[in-house]
């Protein structure tokens, strides 16, 4: 009986003529892969580090010249320790003279040359330009910007008079930084040109629109700093523009036809804009130097991008109109608008006339709203106005920064709370009396007295299904 509770049980033998299967990574040597994947590896690296891989390997000592891009650029070439002076111009001309002649005869598809401009550039970039053409470039990016811009007219002179007919045709993305051009007699434009990017471009208005107008292919185009001093206004359709930014311009007009546009960034000052039928827009980003009324931006914004949903609206907002405005004009198609608003002292009182801008989206679902706004008024006025119910039946969040506690700051939050019937988000985040941040201690007094509003003003008509968020 106690052999039998005490006896062990035999473990299994194993069967060591079964085959065992051990999982182990695969061994995969950089020597191992291709000429051409080994080709699009050492595409992505600087061109400095490209070329030190010719140490690695036998096999490797010429295999950068097969890159297909080249991207040159000052502090890569040159290193940050000399950073500026004739030396250091010399030594990133001579970097790039020597890389080019190592690709003489060969296919680049990308070249990228990135340093700020020097007078004793000139002719070398010629010489560059030339080997992008005879290289069959179909991408080439000449940024010249400087680090102090302000004030200098000696922009690099692209020669449009070397592209022959071929490298037109072949040219598919074009950056030009820091540069000027005059457009040759006759000149066809770039067919195929897909991707424009003008910077700190000194051009006449003819030219620039005989160059636009002949981008018939063009689908993302961006203006930085380029002052025409005059309207822009094409005479082409541009039908495949999908994206168009503008900033920093000083142009009096813009009139263009981009049917298929879907995002519109604009920088600046306020000046006319016409896009012309652009039914596929859906992301605008707006961003205003000087003063926007009210009435400007909720008749005139929505025809020039009617069916955009969603919109970034940053400007100083001069509140000196009637309390609430009603226009025809409607964002019918607007789901998420985001305003950032600078308003003075004496505009504080009347920030209830900015409900105006539910009205004239009825379907938005999301609502920011960013205050800059100083009050030394912190006392709530009683009674608080109130506007007539107008239900804004699809708003679920609202989302306010800068919340400081004035009374036109309550007054509008109230008024959008008691018509969001859906509403299942309230944030509110808090400011002090200049519109700054609040530090911890500051936020654990906004968070104690911001809870006292809400029992005064909105528990009882806020939707029962709201999140309030205080932070």
């Amino acid at each position: 009986m106690d052999s039998h509770l005490t006896r062990t049980s035999k473990r299994p033998r194993r069967c060591y003529h079964e085959p065992v299967i051990k999982k182990t990574r695969a061994k995969v040597h950089l020597a191992d892969l291709s000429e051409d994947l080994l080709s699009v590896v050492l595409s992505k690296l600087p061109i400095k580090d490209a070329v030190r891989t010719g140490v690695l390997s036998s096999k490797w000592r010429h295999m950068w010249r097969g890159c297909s891009k080249l991207k040159f650029d000052g502090i890569t070439v040159c290193g940050s320790g000399v950073f500026g002076g004739q030396e250091y111009t010399q030594k990133f001309i001579d970097n790039v003279n020597a890389v080019m002649q190592q690709h003489r005869c060969m296919v680049v598809d990308e070249l990228v040359i990135k340093f700020g401009f020097d007078s004793r550039l000139m002719d070398h970039v010629n010489t560059w330009v030339d080997f992008a053409i005879s290289s069959r470039t179909k991408s080439l990016a000449l940024d010249f910007a400087p680090a102090k811009f302000m004030g200098r007219t000696d922009q690099y002179k692209f020669p449009v008079q070397l592209l022959d007919k071929g490298s037109i045709f072949r040219l598919r993305h074009l950056r030009l930084s820091f540069t000027s051009f005059e457009l040759p007699p006759q000149f066809s434009g770039f067919p195929n040109l897909t991707t424009l990017d003008l910077h700190m471009l000194r051009v006449t208005r003819k030219d620039l629109q005989d160059m636009l107008s002949n981008c018939v292919n063009l689908e993302w185009l961006s203006m930085i700093r380029c002052h025409l001093n005059d309207e822009l206004t094409l005479a082409r359709p541009l039908s495949k523009l999908l994206y168009l930014s503008v900033a920093h311009c000083n142009i009096t007009k813009i009139v263009l036809n981009a049917v298929k546009l879907k995002t519109f960034m604009f920088y600046g000052r306020l000046y006319p804009i016409d896009l012309g039928c652009a039914p596929e827009l859906k992301h605008a980003f707006l961003e205003f130097y000087s003063s926007v009324t009210l009435e400007h931006a909720l008749t005139v914004l929505p025809k020039v991008i009617s069916s955009v949903q969603d919109l970034t609206l940053r400007a100083t907002f001069p509140l000196k109109m009637p309390l609430l405005m009603e226009t025809p004009c409607k964002f019918s198609q607007l789901k998420y608008l985001d305003l950032w608003l600078i308003l003075r002292h004496e505009e504080a009182s009347n920030i209830l006339s900015l409900a105006s801008f539910l009205r004239a989206a009825p379907y938005v679902e999301k609502l920011e709203m960013l205050f800059s706004v100083y009050d030394s008024m912190h006392e709530i006025s009683k009674p608080i106005k109130s506007l007539p119910r107008c239900p804004h039946n699809y708003l679920k969040n609202l989302h306010i920064t800068g919340f400081s506690g004035t009374t036109g700051q309550l007054e509008f939050l109230v008024h959008a709370v008691e018509n969001a019937p859906v509403l299942k988000m309230l944030t509110i985040k808090g400011a002090d009396m200049t519109g700054c941040d609040l530090d911890h201690i500051g936020k654990r007094r906004f968070s104690f007295q911001f809870r006292e509003l809400e029992r005064a003003y909105l528990r009882g008509i806020i939707s029962p299904n709201a999140e309030l968020r205080i932070i």
